[in-house]
């Protein structure tokens, strides 16, 4: 990987659908998240509650720790699920994170006499570590909602690229992180109970990349930030561009360094990066060992296909053919010959039908298979056997006999015969004559 000059402690770029790691700077080191804490809560608050289900506002906002207060809710008012994730992703609300964590667990406890500190925070903690294993996020351990500096509370860069991969798949959560701003009720749409207090906002995202922002870059599509002072600034953020889906996370960067890292890592991504395909076909002609008689000295197999994966420009160039032929199929070289030079293929017991399977061939990146293809007999193929070579040498025969450069063979056959034929008459016939001759002249008696 190119050593781009990023500030970050830790960082890792991926793409969003197939997960491939393109560039990666300490990306298991543990690390604190801050508010990127964030992305997994929505996560799991999603699979519990739907956005249309309108909150009421409890004590739970209360006794915020210093410096983590937004003061954008009140107690008593009704705020729609939808809204309090926009308030959560966009604003960063760390009170809404509480109002979610405590609503999602009364309904997955079926409890709604829960309160948060007692009861809510240990508990939805454990939901989001759950909810990180099943990601496969192994090495992340979450001990609050909204990303509250504790020692326990970390997670890594590629942790969290797969939590963030995953938040990025739900529309309703890439919608809201795209958003530069919000404006409207806090029901947003939904009918409120009678008597609610319904409240209009107005929040200003916090990610600066986006395509409007101070730091904007044209194909951000969103994400979140995180700040606290032992984690420094963090920012996780997505991009879009020709088919191309990029995330990626910064931790412990210093301003404006996690807008300047993320940017240098989307650009390089764009301009070295893209989903290629490959279209492959042909034809090989393959020498036999041992073929019959009448048939050719090789025989021809096709392969046909193609593959589309996500390489860099280098990689592409580098794309390396590779034929393999079945092993049980092949002879051994003799001697002085190159076995993939030289290939022979013996014709097993029963031959080699049309269709059948005599090899691969594979295409490979510094070694590695990219992908592979069926080598197909394009031909049925016969063994040898005693029966074909007779059937060879009479049929070689037969035509030689029939043949039209035969002919005057014929004819010369044929008057050879006839010749034959009168000179055996007129022998005969002469034979006769001095036989009958010799009668005629003999004395008779009388009787």
């Amino acid at each position: 990987m190119p050593p781009l000059a990023l500030q970050t402690e830790a960082a890792i770029m991926v793409e969003q659908t197939t997960g491939r790691v393109l560039y990666e700077r300490n990306m298991h080191r543990r690390m604190y998240p801050a508010s990127m804490t964030k992305l997994l809560t929505a996560l799991v608050v999603l699979d519990y509650l739907h956005p249309d289900d309108v909150l009421v506002i409890g004590s739970e906002i209360r006794n915020m720790p210093l410096g983590y207060a937004t003061g954008i809710l009140q107690e008593g008012e009704s705020v729609s699920v939808h809204v309090l994730l926009k308030s959560l992703l966009i604003r960063s609300a760390n009170e809404s994170a509480r109002v979610l964590a405590l609503h999602t667990v009364q309904v997955r406890n079926n409890r709604f006499n829960l309160n948060y500190m007692e009861d809510a925070k240990s508990a939805f903690a454990a939901m989001l570590n759950d909810k990180a294993r099943e990601l496969g996020a192994m090495d992340t351990r979450f001990t609050n909602p909204y990303g509250l500096h504790d020692t326990r509370h970390f997670t890594t860069a590629y942790d969290l690229a797969l939590i963030a991969r995953t938040f990025m798949d739900i529309p309703l959560l890439a919608d809201i992180v795209a958003m530069p701003s919000f404006t409207g009720s806090g029901v947003y749409g939904q009918i409120p109970p009678e008597g609610a207090l319904v409240r209009d906002f107005h929040w200003i995202n916090t990610n600066q990349m986006l395509p409007d922002g101070p730091f904007g870059h044209p194909f951000v599509t969103g994400m979140r930030t995180g700040y606290t002072t032992p984690a420094g600034e963090c920012l996780a953020a997505s991009a879009y561009h020709n088919g191309l889906g990029l995330i990626t996370i910064v931790f412990d960067s210093a301003s404006p360094g996690r807008w300047n890292d993320t940017r240098r890592m989307l650009d390089f991504g764009f301009a070295n990066f893209a989903f290629r395909e490959k279209h492959a076909q042909g034809d090989i002609a393959i020498p036999l060992y041992n073929p019959r008689l009448e048939d050719d000295g090789y025989f021809m197999a096709s392969f046909q296909g193609s593959h589309r994966a996500l390489l860099s420009i280098a990689e592409f160039d580098t794309l390396e053919e590779v034929i393999t032929y079945d092993p049980l199929l092949l002879i051994p070289a003799g001697e002085g010959e190159n076995p993939v030079d030289y290939p022979r293929m013996r014709i097993p017991y029963g031959g080699i039908e049309a269709g059948a399977v005599v090899g691969t061939v594979s295409y490979k990146i510094e070694g590695e298979i990219w992908f592979t293809l069926n080598l197909y007999a394009s031909h049925d193929v016969l063994e040898r056997t005693f029966d074909s070579d007779m059937d060879f040498f009479i049929a070689r025969w037969m035509g030689a006999i029939f043949s039209r450069q035969a002919v005057p063979y014929w004819f010369g056959s044929i008057g050879t015969l006839f010749g034959i034929l009168g000179i055996s008459i007129a022998v005969t016939v002469s034979r006769r004559a001095r036989n009958y001759g010799r009668w005629r002249s003999m004395p008779r008696g009388r009787f």
